[in-house]
């Protein structure tokens, strides 16, 4: 994406995504001003390539044609609609992986050159290949509508990468929050989308990872590879140095690296990292402990481990002093926090 950003929001995606949501707003009769009514993006966005959208802009033009479609289950045409060359290079880079394993591992790396709003972490059954969704943004009716949009997505994307290999394997899109009160459409090979769930993932058999990609080019996927690792580059750039901290931790699971390693990643100097988190109004503690809430908020809604399980990964010595971090970053302790949610998803 461009350096430039359109419109209102921390979090950018590409305006190729806009562009496609426009594509569906004009075939229902909606007009370019409705859609971007109160988005303070112009019309001409929509004839830019590849340039970065403000994820607040964005989500307003999404939740103006969800007003004036009404229709939730649309979001199932949204994402087959978004076919592989609409994702730039990473769409290539995916297309010409070796497998769909390959594949995940691109996008994990290279999805925040095309959308930041939304994280992805491997999921940890070991019965299934799972991708799960993490929004950075507050949860609404609009995001979990963008989320199916993505999910379905990613599941199109498999299904084309894998061809006819993939094409009676049922897949399963697990949501947040209750169904709408209209009945699902049908859905490829069985697959299934289930609501009230801890979080958004896309899920296959786990004998899906290990299928090889039949139509790969070599040739290709080191090219396209290329461009993806001179998008990530530039997009480093672009970003400050915390975001770029932040992001370098959100890639790791559990007890976090010391300071010296995120400078070494970073190729700077542990005073250099220090000095400009210091001029940014940061400090490489305040990241770690938003990240350590970040892991710990998402274990506690997943409901899989213990606080004494989660305290652990963590790091920290003993489950008093994680639920005394915890309280002071949420104002609440794990147990009353995990009883919330599991209330609020019923």
């Amino acid at each position: 994406m461009n350096a430039d950003r359109a419109g209102q929001g921390r979090y950018g995606i590409s305006s190729d995504y806009l562009v496609s949501l426009s594509e569906q707003a004009f075939e229902r009769g909606m007009s370019v001003a409705d859609l971007l009514d109160g988005t303070d993006l112009e019309a001409s966005i929509l004839l830019q390539q590849d340039v970065s959208v403000g994820h607040e802009s964005f989500l307003a033009a999404m939740r103006n044609f969800c007003e004036f479609d009404g229709n939730f289950w649309t979001a199932l045409e949204g994402g087959r609609r978004m076919t592989l060359s609409k994702h730039g290079y990473v769409g290539y880079a995916a297309q010409h992986s070796q497998d769909l394993m390959d594949a995940a591992e691109k996008l994990y790396r290279y999805v925040s050159t095309r959308i930041e709003f939304f994280e992805l972490q491997r999921g940890e059954n070991p019965d299934l290949a799972e991708l799960i969704l993490l929004p950075r943004i507050p949860d609404s009716d609009t995001l979990r509508y963008v989320a199916l949009n993505f999910l379905v997505c990613l599941e199109t994307l498999c299904r084309q990468i894998l061809g006819r290999s993939a094409s009676q394997i049922p897949s399963r899109i697990t949501l947040v929050g209750p169904p709408p009160e209209t009945p699902m459409p049908p859905l490829p090979a069985g697959s299934k989308i289930e609501f009230h769930c801890d979080n958004y993932s896309l899920c296959w058999p786990r004998t899906i990872i290990d299928v090889a990609i039949p139509a790969r080019n070599e040739d290709l996927a080191k090219l396209a590879e290329a461009r993806c690792e001179s998008d990530l580059r530039k997009h480093s750039e672009q970003q400050s140095v915390s975001e770029r901290v932040a992001l370098q931790l959100q890639r790791m699971e559990g007890t976090l690296p010391p300071l010296e390693e995120i400078a070494a990643r970073l190729n700077m100097s542990v005073a250099t990292l220090k000095r400009r988190l210091k001029a940014e109004g940061r400090n490489y503690q305040q990241l770690k402990d938003e990240q350590r809430q970040r892991q710990a908020s998402r274990w506690l809604v997943e409901g899989r481990l213990t606080v004494d399980q989660i305290a652990d990964r963590l790091g920290y010595s003993d489950a008093s002093n994680f639920s005394k971090a915890f309280k002071s970053w949420t104002g609440q302790s794990p147990s009353a926090f995990r009883q919330e949610q599991s209330e609020r998803r019923r």
